[in-house]
């Protein structure tokens, strides 16, 4: 009995140890890691590009070897790939370079191999614009950018767009350094022909009437790329075409403030910048700290008198680079002749 016992301990031992060799040999699990994706300027990091791929691992801990390689990269500059066998290679670019790098990194074992990619956009120059159509009536619009083949949704009266476009400038800009953008309404093309800077934020407004339509654009300043952390961003404009004087105002009771003026709260808190009032299609923007005192009932004056419909900041809590946009249209159908119109434009943004 003794002998079969150990005979059968000295077989499980040999099965385990081949099991356990076969698993090695033939099922580790390499697990590449390329990295994050990068957005940067060489005027900022320089021409030498560092790539990360030190995060890469296997199940065992057997060891494995390294290969970069770029396959994507930006047509009519040179670059190079140094180290490309280590774990953190340099990509090395143009100083005037715009565009998307793509690398591939394979880790591999003998047979075995596996892929990441990771993303490098150096210089880049794209705009970002959104659409409105600010003009009462019954028709809707809709915006291009002939250059590149975009063209958006249609758009009703009073209403954003639901996307912010992204527009390469490198493709986008004509011999003058220009963007031609366009918008179909009313049987009609409207055109501008506008110098955009890379990394803004835009809106195109429709504005005027129904049979003299214009368009107006408005860079952002207070964009999420340039707002402060843990800021939001307001936006408040103008298009009633008769209206001299639009004022927001704020009822902060709630909060051991009075009814008054949005300006002269943002003030008492020790915010800087203002709306004031606003004449047609002027544009101001302001920001303050999230989560600060929002959110609380906003409405607007015109000419004096208070515009009926009220509406209200209205952003999501704890989240920093959120942005939104107050709008005074004229309106017909609205007892006093206006409407006041709030958009979180937050989630359009890309991330």
């Amino acid at each position: 009995m003794n002998n079969k016992i150990t005979y059968l301990a000295i077989v499980l031992v040999a099965i385990f140890q081949s099991c356990s060799d076969y698993d090695e040999q033939d099922f580790t699990v390499l697990l590449p890691k390329a990295g994050e994706d990068k957005v940067l300027f060489t005027e900022e990091v320089g021409t030498s590009i560092p790539i990360d791929g030190s995060a890469s691992s296997d199940v065992n801990g057997l060891g494995f070897d390294y290969l970069w390689e770029v396959v994507e990269s930006p047509e009519g500059f040179d670059y190079a790939l140094d180290n490309e066998t280590s774990a953190t290679p340099s990509l090395i670019v143009d100083n005037e370079v715009s565009g998307r790098y793509t690398l591939s990194l394979i880790i591999s074992r003998g047979d075995q191999m596996a892929q990441d990619f990771v993303h490098v956009d150096v210089n880049p120059q794209n705009t970002f614009l959104l659409f409105v159509n600010a003009i009462e009536g019954s028709e809707s619009a809709t915006f291009n950018v002939p250059t590149v083949g975009i063209s958006g949704n249609d758009v009703a009266p009073f209403f954003a767009d639901d996307q912010y476009y992204v527009v390469n400038l490198n493709e986008a800009r004509n011999s003058d350094g220009d963007v031609e953008l366009s918008v179909e309404y009313n049987g009609n093309t409207l055109t501008v022909i506008e110098t955009l800077t890379a990394l803004k934020n835009y809106t195109l407004y429709l504005v005027g009437t129904v049979d003299a339509p214009e368009l107006l654009l408005v860079e952002k300043l207070l964009n999420k790329n340039t707002l402060p952390t843990s800021f939001v961003g307001l936006d408040y404009i103008n298009l009633a075409p008769d209206l001299s004087d639009a004022v927001l105002y704020i009822d902060a009771t709630s909060v051991g403030f009075a009814i008054m003026p949005i300006d002269l709260l943002f003030t008492g808190l020790g915010l800087p910048d203002n709306f004031g009032s606003l004449n047609y299609k002027e544009n101001k923007e302001r920001f303050f700290p999230a989560n600060s005192i929002f959110p609380l009932p906003i409405w607007a004056t015109v000419n004096g008198v208070r515009v009926t419909n009220d509406t209200a900041i209205n952003l999501p809590a704890g989240q920093s680079g959120n942005f939104g946009i107050f709008m005074i249209f004229q309106d017909a159908s609205a007892t006093d002749g206006y409407t006041l119109k709030f958009i979180n434009k937050s989630e359009l943004l890309p991330q």
